[in-house]
């Protein structure tokens, strides 16, 4: 039996809130009553230590399951490179919708250094993975940690001497941020996304059939789902989680898979890579194979080697 309103939980940013609209939205279409509740996460409450520094998994979800679990919300949405790959207890993926862009950006004032790289300057992030990729690109730049929602952050950079800050598009997109005159927007080809960047996820209680028969039915885009699936899989058989600088980006291609990988030291100077191509068939033993390789390579040291 579905609850009559549905009480779909979500965190309080502008990001956060625009995605839980999306699950509103289609449920909305279906007949079914919602209602939005916010609910604030550790991630949301410490806005100063580094999100690599925090040593948790979860910093974003752990509220909305405990929510969940409590019974005070029936579905919980999430952006998806923020859910651990091991659920907690009695929570499960109940459907990922159509994937929104996967790939990071740069915001800068100029570009007449971006081919130099040897060029000196200061880049803003609070993501380990964009760190390192940046600074194997950049190994004399300095990172700055920036933390907060999208447009703190970009008023931290307006506010800033730095060169440039990193963004996921996507979030960018979703919120219709607009550059102002002076501002660029530089995408980054060579940097790869993390695990289900780009996806909204919609988690619920593994009791509830009727719930999870709809989210399956009626939410679930079966190809983003998949290609999620065996980017999370990558990083669970690494036992990496969203505070290690681990990228995987999964896509289909004339149903064709195509992954591409890539783990780094936490300051850039080393990388291992592996880029495989398969029949859709192959499904998720894609993300398998993929670890296997970069074991092989000794990925097991580099990632023993990362310390905050």
């Amino acid at each position: 039996m579905i609850p009559q309103p549905l009480r779909i939980g979500t965190r309080s940013s502008e990001l956060a809130l625009w995605q839980a609209a999306q699950v509103e939205l289609l449920l909305t279409r279906l007949g079914i009553a919602t209602e939005l509740v916010r609910v604030e996460s550790q991630g949301d409450r410490d806005l100063h230590t580094p999100l690599y520094a925090m040593g948790v998994q979860g910093v974003f979800t752990r509220q909305l399951d405990q929510a969940l679990l409590a019974q005070e919300i029936d579905l919980a949405v999430h952006s998806l490179k923020d859910v651990p790959v091991q659920p907690a207890q009695g929570i499960c993926l109940a459907a990922v919708l159509p994937r929104g862009k996967v790939d990071d950006v740069l915001i800068c004032r100029d570009t007449a250094w971006i081919d130099d790289v040897r060029s000196h300057g200061t880049i803003a992030t609070g993501s380990i993975r964009r760190r390192a990729a940046w600074l194997h690109r950049y190994p004399y730049h300095q990172i700055a940690d920036f933390r907060g929602n999208i447009p703190t952050r970009m008023r931290k950079f307006r506010e800033s001497s730095w060169q440039g800050a990193l963004f996921a598009r996507a979030a960018l997109e979703r919120l219709r941020i607009e550059l102002r005159e002076g501002e660029q927007m530089v995408p980054l080809p060579w940097m790869i996304p993390a695990p289900g960047q780009g996806a909204i996820a919609v988690a619920a209680r593994e009791q509830d059939a009727d719930l999870l028969e709809l989210c399956a039915s009626d939410l679930n885009d079966p190809d983003t789902a998949l290609c999620v699936s065996i980017e999370r899989n990558f990083l669970k058989a690494l036992e990496g989680g969203c505070s290690t600088p681990i990228c995987a980006y999964a896509r289909l291609e004339n149903r064709k898979l195509i992954f591409t990988a890539q783990v780094l030291s936490a300051d850039g100077r080393q990388q291992l890579d592996v880029h495989l191509e398969k029949p859709k068939q192959a499904g998720t033993e894609v993300a398998q194979e993929a670890a296997e390789i970069l074991l092989a390579k000794g990925v097991r040291k580099l990632l023993r080697n990362f310390s905050h």
